[in-house]
């Protein structure tokens, strides 16, 4: 039988999982320079492009019309939600509602039918004639 806790291995120390398994490929250097070529290309440009929009456009205007349109969304967001909780209350409600009527109606036609199904009590005094005079 073997134990959880065995002793390991000097090849089980050094695990395939740690090790590289093959050098790092060196890039050429033709490609390193068309790599950061292309990189500060296109950093260059999209600052130009962030500089030339408040030119265009009002950015102050912008993102106070993101936030009065992100409020407006969480507002109908929330609406919906509170409609939508009171719809599945109210289906609750009726839903309670039908089983309580039902098993008050099963309770009470169990009643009925052991009353009726019940023997009729026999009365164990007996009967006292009246002596007529």
């Amino acid at each position: 039988m073997s134990s959880p806790l065995r002793k390991f291995n000097n090849s089980d120390r050094q695990r395939q999982v740690f090790r590289r398994s093959r050098p790092r490929k060196v890039l050429p250097l033709w490609r390193q320079c068309v790599e950061s070529m292309l990189m500060l290309v296109g950093g260059i440009g999209l600052l130009a492009f962030l500089n030339w929009i408040p030119q265009r456009l009002d950015g102050v205007v912008i993102v106070s019309e993101a936030i009065a349109d992100l409020i407006r969304g969480i507002t109908h967001l929330l609406e919906a939600l509170l409609g939508l909780g009171s719809v599945i209350l109210l289906a609750g409600l009726v839903m309670l509602g039908l089983i309580l009527l039902l098993g008050g109606s099963w309770r009470m036609l169990r009643f009925f039918t052991q009353l009726w199904s019940r023997p009729k009590k026999v009365s164990r005094r007996p009967i006292r004639r009246q002596m007529r005079r």
